[in-house]
């Protein structure tokens, strides 16, 4: 009886030995799905972050096409009809006040002010023989020397034909997002293919002069003498004097406080 009871004892024993290494297998295979579910996951989230950094979230070049093409060049053309152009200058050369508007055509605050503030003056100020504007560039957001160098060039080539600020008011209404790589020969001919009344063959030989590459480091000097750093960078000079520049997208009543301060 004593063997039997110490067999079926030894037996017990075997079973729950079994019982318990089953259960620890359970508990190990229970951890190992969990984590390879953890590594899937995250796995899939790199892989959505990745193709919203590449693709879905960014605005590659901001060009308008059809009816939005039409309605950007026609506010473009409705703000700045009749209102005369020579160079970068716009506004009658006559004006007691002179705005000098330091500027980046990549940069988004440029972008803001031209589209807000900036458009108020230009209708009322500007547009009375108030104030002329003189755009002088300067290198910020754009990152590539290169780049910037192209786009300023291409509204300059404009601006032979007395379409500087046509253009470049394009370029501001169709901005790309800040250095995307965005600005290349397709999105700047595309700009001056818009711009109403330009010939775009001359436009293409202007583009090859050295006057308008060397008129960009001209800018960086007149931007260095008056401590300009950031863009926009507003100046105004009128019949007494000079006003401290002043920097960032400036609305309409801080224009107009500028220009009421040197009248």
């Amino acid at each position: 009886m004593s063997s039997r009871k110490a067999q079926r004892e030894e037996a017990r024993a075997r079973r729950l030995a079994e019982e318990q290494a089953r259960a620890t297998q359970a508990r190990r295979t229970r951890r190992i799905r969990m984590l390879g579910g953890i590594v899937i996951g995250a796995v899939a989230v790199l892989v959505i972050a990745i193709a919203i950094s590449s693709g879905g979230g960014k605005k590659a070049t901001g060009l308008a096409k059809g009816t939005t093409a039409t309605k950007t060049v026609a506010q473009v053309q409705g703000l700045l009809k009749g209102i005369p152009q020579s160079g970068t200058r716009l506004g009658n050369p006559n004006a007691p006040v002179t705005l000098y508007y330091y500027g980046d055509l990549q940069c988004p605050v440029c972008q803001a002010f031209t589209l807000n503030g900036f458009k108020q003056l230009v209708a009322n100020e500007v547009r009375s023989g108030k104030v002329q504007v003189v755009y002088r560039s300067l290198e910020t957001a754009t990152q590539d020397q290169q780049t910037f160098q192209l786009q300023q060039v291409a509204a300059l080539a404009a601006g032979q034909q007395q379409r500087f600020w046509d253009y470049t008011e394009l370029f501001y209404h169709e901005q790309g997002e800040e250095d995307s790589g965005y600005v290349n020969e397709e999105y700047l001919d595309s700009l001056a293919r818009q711009v109403p009344g330009l010939n775009y063959n001359s436009w293409i030989s202007a583009r090859n002069q050295s006057a308008l590459s060397s008129q960009i480091p001209t800018d960086a000097n007149q931007a260095a003498a008056v401590n300009a750093n950031a863009t926009p960078t507003l100046v105004v000079k009128g019949p007494k004097g000079q006003g401290q520049p002043a920097s960032g997208a400036l609305s309409y009543d801080s224009l107009k406080q500028m220009v009421n301060s040197v009248e």
